[in-house]
């Protein structure tokens, strides 16, 4: 249980209980990625005010195939058609890795679950609403469609490191490596496959860590 005071902050329609960024370790998380992008980042992550006003600065996918000063530790893809989509071991390890930190993460901040998820909420339509402009995204296509899916999965990696934020929490070491490829203008779509897989890779904890799949 958490118990540092905290401030009561108007977020929207909601308030929130902002504890000291920092001051809570929250949940444990399984780390999944490879350390990459994350080993350029400052050891403090800005408060919940502070990364909400930067998404108006992300230039959103305009990197996309690009390449990037971690491209060593990662697998590139460089048109849309070579993303695997979204049924197959390693591209669900990805999506239940998502799944997993939202779900830790509701499960144990000190945050009112109706307020935390008005920051979710709130933090995944600015993504949205912005990265949508910068490819040809169809709210009505399948998850076979990776314009779509790449700035669904922007804006859900960006509710999340709000909902930490909110908490009072570090931010997870996966949630950096994700995020961080998105505020570069690029697309982690996926974690790479690997000789000997098999489709359940997200339950053998011998699969981890591993390289991500970068568009």
């Amino acid at each position: 249980m958490v118990t540092w005071p905290a401030a009561v902050v108007a977020s929207g329609d909601v308030a929130v209980v902002r504890l000291p960024l920092g001051e809570g370790d929250g949940p444990r998380f399984p780390v999944r990625t490879i350390a990459n992008t994350r080993l350029d980042r400052p050891a403090t992550f800005p408060s919940l005010d502070e990364f909400e006003s930067s998404l108006g600065g992300v230039a959103w996918f305009s990197n996309l195939g690009r390449p990037s000063r971690w491209d060593a530790d990662c697998a590139r893809i460089y048109a849309w058609d070579q993303w695997p989509g979204p049924e197959n071991g390693p591209g669900e390890a990805l999506a239940a890795t998502f799944q997993e930190m939202y779900d830790r993460i509701f499960a144990a901040s000190p945050v009112a679950p109706d307020a935390l998820q008005g920051v979710f909420d709130r933090l995944g339509a600015i993504v949205r609403d912005r990265a949508s402009t910068a490819v040809p995204f169809d709210p009505e296509a399948d998850a076979w469609y990776g314009p779509t899916m790449c700035v669904l999965a922007a804006a859900y990696c960006a509710g999340l490191v709000g909902c930490v934020a909110a908490s009072g929490w570090r931010v997870p070491d996966d949630l950096i490596e994700l995020w961080t490829w998105f505020e570069a203008g690029h697309w982690p779509a996926s974690f790479t496959a690997e000789p000997g897989d098999g489709r359940n890779i997200f339950e053998d904890e011998t699969s981890f860590p591993r390289r991500l799949l970068v568009y």
